[in-house]
């Protein structure tokens, strides 16, 4: 049942991602929504799921938006898998975790986009790139985390029982 929740999320994502996302910019910043799934699924379910939803949706996002085949996909994967080791550790029951995580994801994410881009001699001017996208994209990807994590706990986390004593 989860698998399939994953992937109809994963569809959604990418529709939505593809045709809606867009028109919601601030300051001409779209939020990047896979990120904050892979980073959420990741923190909810581990490192396994988290690094399997990353790749997928890294192989999407760069199937249709990228110049570079593969970048996104292992990125992701990355974030996704050690996003999914932190989360073990991590408390699942407080809300800044997941405004944290996206915080730390989106920076990591964009920091070793620019390395793989530089090195395949795709020129971004870091200053701009930072002042610019990053620090909107942190703010706004991990206010939204908060949301998605809500959201998202309440499918993947079974209900417990608890019988009181009369």
């Amino acid at each position: 049942m989860n698998t399939l929740i994953i992937v109809l999320l994963i569809l959604a994502n990418f529709i939505l991602e593809t045709t809606l996302f867009p028109n919601f910019n601030l300051f001409k910043i779209v939020p990047n929504m896979g990120l904050i799934i892979v980073a959420v699924v990741a923190l909810l379910r581990g490192r396994t799921t988290g690094g399997i939803v990353g790749l997928t949706i890294g192989l999407l996002q760069d199937t249709i938006f990228s110049r570079v085949i593969g970048v996104n996909a292992f990125l992701y994967f990355l974030l996704g898998y050690f996003v999914g080791m932190a989360g073990s550790k991590l408390s699942r029951d407080n809300i800044i975790t997941p405004f944290i995580i996206t915080l730390g994801s989106t920076m990591t994410y964009h920091f070793f986009h620019y390395l793989f881009m530089f090195f395949l001699n795709y020129s971004i001017d870091l200053s701009t790139l930072f002042k610019n996208v990053v620090l909107v994209e942190m703010i706004y990807n991990s206010i939204i985390a908060i949301f998605i994590y809500k959201w998202l706990s309440k499918i993947f986390v079974a209900p417990t029982v608890r019988f009181r004593r009369r």
